[in-house]
């Protein structure tokens, strides 16, 4: 059953890419918004089966990736505006915290882009103390660059890998490394580890 609905989204791709292949790259580039592991591995198993052309949907994916991120800066920025975080701001842990971001932004936020579930806290805390905006939007797109071509050249030599009769495997393998990932931190933070880990 669950073959079935992979070819049947196959199906549904391939009639969209004969008449409207625009729709495609305009879902590539919202996916982002919705869950951004899952869209740039999606959209790389799908390169990597020829289901979608290579550049537009690169191009769609890291424009999906910048946009979907640089909005969650504002978070933290508005946050200071509220006179229980402005006093939060100025403890000490707080301050030491920020020190290390604004010592070392790149290293921060190539971090936040590969270390499961610590991208969103990250661009907030970005604004709360005040990373510039120019250098934080630089840094979100060349960490977008370098996490789109990873995940597309690792699909793409895994696609080589398999060979024309398994590359619908990719999708699969796809998804099932994000709800791995989703499912070991689960795991972890039910049993009390520390699920940054």
């Amino acid at each position: 059953m669950v073959l079935l609905s992979v070819f049947d989204i196959f199906a549904y791709i391939d009639s969209l890419s004969n008449t409207a292949p625009w729709v495609l790259y305009l879902l590539v580039f919202l996916s982002p918004f919705v869950q951004e592991d899952t869209a740039v591995i999606g959209t790389a198993s799908l390169t990597a089966i020829d289901k979608l052309a290579l550049g537009p949907a690169a191009i769609a994916i890291t424009m999906g990736l910048f946009f979907s991120d640089i909005w969650k800066y504002w978070i933290g920025w508005f946050a200071l505006k509220n006179k229980n975080s402005a006093a939060f701001s100025k403890k000490e842990l707080v301050l030491g915290l920020k020190q290390k971001i604004h010592a070392f932004p790149f290293t921060t936020l190539v971090a936040a882009r590969f270390i499961p579930f610590t991208r969103i806290p990250s661009y907030i805390a970005c604004g709360f103390f005040k990373m510039s905006y120019p250098v934080f939007c630089l840094f979100v797109a060349i960490t977008a660059i370098m996490f789109v071509t990873l995940a597309f050249g690792l699909f793409h030599i895994l696609g080589q890998f398999f060979g024309n009769e398994l590359k619908w495997l990719l999708p699969v393998i796809g998804i099932g490394l994000v709800i791995l990932l989703l499912g070991i931190h689960f795991l972890r933070s039910k049993s009390g580890v520390d699920s940054r880990l």
